[in-house]
């Protein structure tokens, strides 16, 4: 059906609605279609605008929580989940890790996830996503012990659960192409029985393992594999697409707007620029101030940008007033100061948020933005060394990841022109020669006084969810930087 025609359906079903209020079908029906034209936000608020004609119907309380999670309403989410095991849904061991998959992902509060696995655990002991996702809480804490414990309790109750695997080598160092790991997960790949997405996860462990090892042309043909078949799950990247994003993101912002002198609390803190280009390691050294709060990839703006994009970003700017921008703004530091709680700098570390920075300053007048980069060959390998999603598709080939970064640098030089001061960039490689020197720059930046203890990063005991999450466990290392040499001859 085309977009007009499931519009028109949606429209139909949601004045049936009006008409049967109590209709259960209907309901589920409406909020399922929206949910399929990507209007997670629509399925939510349909859900919680009729749910209360169910109040006794656990299934549907179930469901609200299910769309309240997906459209970001976190703490209404948890209340509706409660309310069916409240109700005594059938088999609450899922709602208990549905519970903790929003404190883990959405609310960042992996100490009441794990409570909330655990429980799960207590009602069901072998109940696998339970387990799973407990390891996987445990392995964003830091904790190769007990993430690898419950990983390899996950393969105990099911020996074929393959992602069991491809996350222990997350948490393990191959010595040899003949680990005993790596055994498996290729039995896997070459058994062709596993579905494509975890085939393309086992590939890309695959890469990994043997990159560990100094096997290089061995992780070279694994992340080849990986990227290829990845390709296959998503529109291919489209170059003139890209650049006419940029072009029409320039045209849009272009005048300078001037701060109110740092009058925002909290105070917002923007790192981004390419992926795996060192954001998530300069987060966690900054968030060892005292000063700082680091607040990791928040989804405020990334939602925004995707009902803008729906309705255009001309017409968005066009009809968008002043006042309409503060709103943003307002709803973006209470979401903030309710999540976090403080009111100095709370760093929101996005880094496709480079392409948002003039709908960012707009209604955050006082924000500031740190960029980082990386050597382009170092920076377009981590990128191919890792699955991304289908919304950095040019990820699946390191052609189009340098003509991605290309881009990105013409939009980096335009904010620079626009924002000036408000925009600071950080060298990953100059970050790990001489780290000092680099966050004393951004402390003088941000008229904070240097702490020492940010050298210390690696010792912080809070969550990291993002692929860098086991090397900023470990103390500064130059072993990334030049990393390309080993895959040489494969690079144009």
């Amino acid at each position: 059906m085309t977009p007009q025609g499931l519009k028109t359906q949606l429209e139909h079903l949601c004045q049936q609605l009006v008409e049967q209020p109590n209709n259960l079908g209907l309901l589920d029906q409406a909020a399922a279609l929206a949910s399929q034209m990507k209007m997670p936000e629509q399925a939510a608020e349909l859900y919680r605008t009729y749910v209360h004609h169910h109040q006794q119907h656990a299934g549907a309380q179930f469901n609200c929580g299910y769309y309240l999670r997906v459209a970001g309403r976190y703490a209404e989410a948890i209340e509706h989940y409660q309310q069916a095991l409240a109700l005594g849904i059938s088999q609450p061991e899922e709602v208990h890790t549905n519970i903790g998959v929003i404190y883990n992902e959405g609310l960042l509060d992996n100490q009441q996830a794990q409570q909330a696995f655990l429980q799960a655990l207590t009602i069901a002991p072998n109940y696998v996503p339970a387990l799973y996702n407990l390891a996987n809480s445990y392995e964003q804490d830091g904790d190769k012990q007990q993430a690898a414990h419950y990983f390899n309790e996950v393969i105990k109750r099911q020996p074929d659960y393959a992602m069991a695997y491809v996350r222990l080598a997350d948490v393990h160092k191959a010595e040899g192409s003949d680990d005993a790991l790596i055994c498996r997960l290729r039995s896997f790949l070459e058994g062709g029985k596993q579905p494509l997405n975890e085939r393309i996860d086992i590939a890309f462990a695959l890469g990994k393992l043997h990159d560990d090892c100094g096997s290089y042309d061995l992780a070279w043909q694994f992340y080849q594999q990986a990227n290829t078949l990845n390709a296959t799950t998503m529109p291919a990247w489209d170059v003139a697409e890209q650049e006419a994003l940029l072009h029409t993101i320039i045209e849009n912002y272009t005048a300078p707007v001037t701060a109110t002198g740092g009058a925002s609390q909290p105070k917002p803190l923007f790192i981004c620029g390419m992926f795996r280009s060192g954001s998530t390691l300069l987060e966690q050294m900054l968030g060892a101030h005292d000063s700082i709060t680091s607040g990791g990839e928040l989804e405020f703006f990334p939602r925004l940008w995707q009902q803008v994009k729906r309705e255009g970003i001309g017409a968005f700017s066009q009809r968008t007033t002043a006042q309409d921008y503060a709103a943003i703004g307002q709803d973006y530091l209470e979401f903030v100061q309710q999540r976090f709680g403080h009111d100095g700098w709370v760093t929101d570390k996005r880094p496709d948020n480079i392409w948002l920075l003039g709908l960012i300053k707009r209604a955050l007048p006082d924000a500031k933005f740190i960029v980082t980069r990386r050597q382009l060959l170092d920076n377009c390998l981590s990128v191919y060394f890792t699955r991304l999603g289908a919304s950095m598709n040019y990820a699946n080939s390191v052609e189009h990841i340098q003509a991605f970064l290309a881009l990105e640098q013409q939009l980096l030089a335009h904010w620079q022109q626009v924002f000036g001061d408000d925009v600071q960039v950080v060298d990953y490689d100059a970050l790990v020669a001489d780290p000092e020197t680099e966050l004393g720059r951004v402390f003088k930046w941000l008229e904070l006084p240097w702490q020492a203890q940010c050298l210390a990063f690696h010792q912080r005991t809070n969550a990291v969810r993002t692929a860098s999450v086991w090397q900023v466990r470990q103390p500064l290392y130059k072993s990334s930087s030049g990393r390309w040499r080993n895959y040489q001859k494969y690079l144009k």
